[in-house]
């Protein structure tokens, strides 16, 4: 890198550390100047930086990787913003900005920091935070970044990307690093950051232990039964209206302040040619005609959660490996989730499996947007299914020893959760539900079902034979 170079990027990140706080106030307030409400997971990322500036941890790398929309760079805004020290030393940091103006690299960059602190990172005295967004764009950030963090105790580092990002890292980067997921929104996250409306306290943490954690359904039913109170609650005031709004679009949060449904879904759709035309390319070596062929697929997945690869083969025309290599690598940007059929290896490789879209919002602009002739009533059904897997996907991050599988039969369970000593049936849909399918899958004995669940919109009950319960979507969308 010559001088002049050298002279602009310097110039460039003086701009970056002087207009950083205005720039990311618009992700930090509204339009009248009160601060925006928070994802949950800040409280557990401020923490980490609270812990540092005290001297109290050694955890100084945090990366939050999730799918493209999920709001990643809101979360990394407000972590800056609220961050307490100098402005020369804080760099908020796009990287692909960089990487696109400058045609340098992030190691460049970061060297003519250290010139604009007028001190190498070894000799630093007091804190430096580097907040790095869409550090995918260079494909050394991991190398670099361990570099930097083993050179120095005094900087904090910050680093979001596309979900892609973890694969371009190593043992060595990650036993160094904290790894955050950021998954679309919840309807109390939703509700949080569209009206302002907190979650009541504690009540998720108790409707996840008894929904999942009860020993049989007649206790399911019982304890849901004691916080009615808690739940109504929560919904007095609530336009049910919000509930459609947040199955069609609100598990986005750019989407929350929209207010035109074709601009919204217009908005879904550019994000959505974003993750095919970048993230997929960066993960995979598609040509262009492949990627094109992308949202055709996803335009069947749209209509139809069970996929023949035979079928899709031969209607697409494209090879096996081909459309294999596709889905793996739509499940590496997080656009959809893979359920496999419950059951053995065997069973799991020849029976179909199920693809959820991590966001239903993507599902929903395929049938507004864009348009399909499936029913309404199923294809709202689908959308909730969708929901439904984005919340046992938050519930049960990180834990090995629960699989989320699905009854591959006719007429099977939507979802089967797999613990180590036994298993609960999940049946999911819009409306009214009746106990039919929960019914078939539990008569299985391989299974070995706990209880079964419905989640729909019919009131809380209990089966005649107390061992199915009715858990409405009033009390679901809470946890």
């Amino acid at each position: 890198m010559n001088n002049q170079v050298k002279e602009k990027i310097i110039s460039f990140l003086q701009d970056q550390v002087s207009q950083a706080p205005f720039r990311t106030k618009a992700y930090v307030f509204d339009d009248e100047g009160k601060r925006n409400p928070t994802r949950n997971v800040f409280v557990r990322l401020k923490m980490y930086e609270k812990n540092f500036q005290q001297g109290q941890s050694e955890i100084r790398w945090l990366v939050i990787t999730g799918l493209r929309g999920a709001g990643k760079t809101t979360l990394l805004a407000q972590l800056y913003n609220q961050t307490n020290t100098l402005n020369i030393n804080k760099l908020f940091l796009s990287v692909d900005q960089v990487t696109q103006t400058f045609g340098v690299s992030l190691k460049d960059v970061l060297g003519a920091y250290e010139e604009l602190l007028g001190t190498s990172f070894e000799r630093l005295t007091e804190p430096v935070f580097i907040f790095l967004d869409e550090a995918q764009y260079d494909k050394n950030w991991a190398g670099l970044l361990k570099t930097i963090y083993d050179r120095s105790k005094k900087v904090f580092m910050v680093v979001t990307g596309s979900s892609a990002l973890s694969l371009q890292s190593n043992p060595d980067v990650e036993r160094r690093t904290i790894y955050e997921k950021l998954y679309p929104m919840s309807f109390t996250e939703y509700l949080k950051i569209k009206e302002g409306k907190f979650e009541e306290k504690g009540l998720s943490i108790r409707l996840k232990d008894i929904i999942f954690s009860s020993t049989t359904a007649a206790e399911v039913y019982k304890k849901l039964k004691n916080e009615e109170t808690a739940a109504r609650k929560y919904w007095l005031g609530v336009d049910r209206m919000e509930i459609n709004k947040y199955i069609e679009y609100g598990t986005l949060p750019f989407m929350v302040a929209l207010k035109n449904e074709a601009l919204i879904y217009d908005q879904i759709k550019k994000t959505l040619d974003r993750v095919i035309s970048v993230d997929m390319a960066q993960i995979s070596q598609f040509t262009p005609d492949v990627l094109n062929s992308v949202h055709m697929l996803l335009y069947i997945m749209s209509g139809s959660d069970k996929l023949s690869i035979n079928s899709l083969t031969k209607s697409m025309q494209i090879t096996r490996p081909t459309l294999i290599n596709i889905l793996v690598t739509l499940e590496k940007t997080e656009m959809v989730t893979r359920i496999y059929p419950y059951g053995s290896h065997i069973v799991q490789v020849r029976k179909p499996s199920k693809y959820l879209f991590t966001s239903p919002a993507f599902r929903s602009m395929y049938f507004n947007f864009i348009g399909s002739i499936q029913d309404k009533i199923i294809a709202k059904g689908k959308l909730w299914e969708d929901v439904v897997g984005l919340y046992f996907a938050r519930i049960f991050q990180g834990r090995k020893n629960v699989a989320i599988t699905y009854d591959s039969s006719e007429g099977g369970a939507d979802f089967i959760l797999k613990f180590p000593e036994d298993s609960i049936a999940v049946e999911v849909g819009s409306g009214e539900k009746s106990f039919k399918q929960l019914y078939q899958t539990m008569k299985m004995p391989k299974i070995r079902c706990r209880y079964g669940l419905n989640i729909s919109m019919s009131p809380l009950r209990l089966s005649d034979d107390q061992d199915k319960v009715n858990v409405p979507l009033s009390y679901f969308l809470l946890i």
